[in-house]
């Protein structure tokens, strides 16, 4: 067992190292999954609601399960048992790339045809039950991010709490006595980590449960694996598909590792954020054992809300120069006066500099910045024969290759910007960069180093104006 947990420590390092070289990214079209947050069926994905925006979702689902023995060298034909129930769930992005969600129900769990005894949870059950209560209030967090050299690329982490909302009562069929409840009455937290890249979303999360105060049988802890796909085969129409790998971890008598495939689609309902979920679920470890012997096979349902992304900004859209029509004077006796005089001399040309600044490793443009390049664009298109050089500018906290790249890429967001958005000949402006060289402020200070993410944006108006 603690070979599983130091896997799964590994693997978490590893996704948040990723994130801490990423930027947020806002979400592509999204839906909550059956367990309240941004994913797939019961799988997460890398993705969360865009800021101020809430998610719906209503779930039924069935599955059917094996339960640990009861006795050494049981047969699992006599431990078959299935849940079945129903899930609500609301979320709520605070930001684009931070979410919160709480997700809740009520459920079903009953013993199979041929009951001969099992433990379900860490509570040994010798004859025929049926247990109805209420599933753990789901409470839970996720971040996500996104490369800056790769914006499909997203990775995503969340801790949750899984709250027991009151008792339940297991009745056996037999004696219709009351034996034990199910869920224990101490809270369960998961956390987990995902990555999506374009369709594709692999994730692992393990579940520290919560055991019961009151016994000495140890309930086993959930390492989950998964992996999914999410075809959009039309504009409101997904294909979905997930994979997941259960391992029980510890525990006294824990229920046999299992895994599950469930496939399906997901349809929206025009763009008004609203859809319908629609998918089918195997038990592949119950199939590969017994086959169809005992019903191995499940599926869910659902409707959720999110809200439609917003449509990307037209491109801009530069318009053509106007012909020029050539006149052509009549000529005429040239008239015999006196000398014209000298024209006045022509100003002289002069310079203006200006400066924006950027985010840490960041070559995005701010507000602020967008500000300044409208007023360099102004002066640009008021006097047709000025040029500009943007020089990109680093702090000195990398190395001299990577800071000339950064640089050079926030040069050329500059430039893109007064070209796409205002339509500035290219040829009249230059882009280049100095990395840390020739630093404007003292890298010594953190306001320094600040000052020193920069782009100088130097105009030269020929006419002097």
């Amino acid at each position: 067992m603690m070979a599983k947990r130091t896997a799964l420590l590994g693997m978490l390092i590893c996704l948040t190292a990723f994130a801490a070289i990423a930027q947020p990214v806002p979400p592509p079209v999204v839906a909550p999954n059956a367990r309240g947050d941004i994913g797939l069926f019961t799988m997460s994905t890398a993705d969360n609601p865009r800021a101020g925006q809430f998610t719906l979702g209503f779930y039924g689902w069935y599955s059917p399960r094996i339960a640990g023995q009861f006795f050494p060298g049981q047969s699992e034909i006599g431990r078959y048992y299935v849940q079945w129930g129903g899930t609500a769930s609301l979320g709520l992005g605070l930001t684009d790339w931070w979410s919160i969600f709480i997700a809740g129900g009520a459920q079903q769990t009953k013993s199979g045809g041929g009951w001969d005894g099992g433990v379900v949870n860490g509570v040994p059950i010798a004859g025929p039950f049926k247990v109805n209560e209420g599933q753990k209030l789901r409470i839970g967090t996720k971040f996500n991010y996104h490369s800056e050299a790769d914006h499909d690329f997203r990775i995503a982490g969340w801790l949750s709490a899984n709250v027991p909302v009151g008792n339940a009562t297991v009745n056996n069929e037999v004696t219709n006595e009351p034996i034990q409840a199910l869920n224990t009455r101490r809270t369960d937290w998961e956390w987990g980590a995902a990555v999506t890249k374009s369709i594709f979303t692999g994730m692992v999360s393990y579940q520290l449960t919560g055991q019961p105060p009151d016994t000495d049988v140890r309930v086993p802890n959930i390492l989950k694996f998964g992996v999914g796909v999410e075809v959009p085969v039309m504009p409101l129409l997904h294909v979905v598909g997930e994979i997941n790998y259960n391992v029980l971890d510890g525990g006294d008598v824990p229920e046999p590792d299992y895994a599950t495939l469930i496939g399906g689609a997901r349809f929206w309902i025009g763009q008004t954020g609203w859809a319908v979920t629609a998918g089918f679920s195997t038990n592949l470890t119950m199939l590969a054992g017994h086959g169809a012997s005992q019903n191995p096979f499940g599926g869910l349902v659902g409707i959720t809300y999110a809200a439609w992304p917003p449509a990307p900004p037209p491109p801009v859209v530069v318009p053509a120069p106007e012909p020029v029509v050539e006149q052509h004077p009549v000529e005429a006796a040239p008239p015999v006066a006196a000398p014209a005089p000298q024209p006045p001399p022509r100003p002289a040309p002069r310079t203006t500099s200006d400066e924006i600044f950027f985010d840490g490793k960041s070559a995005r443009l701010t507000n602020i910045a967008k500000a300044v390049l409208d007023g360099v664009a102004l002066r640009m298109r008021n006097d047709l024969n000025a040029t500009a050089v943007v020089t990109g500018f680093t702090d000195n906290t990398g190395t001299d290759k990577a800071n000339l790249e950064l640089g050079q890429k926030r040069a050329d967001a500059a430039k893109e910007y007064l070209v796409t958005r205002h339509g500035i000949d290219p040829g009249r402006i230059s882009a280049q960069s100095k990395g840390s060289a020739e630093p404007g402020y003292d890298n010594a200070t953190p306001e320094g180093r600040t000052k020193n993410r920069r782009a100088q944006i130097v105009v030269t108006l020929i006419s002097g104006t």
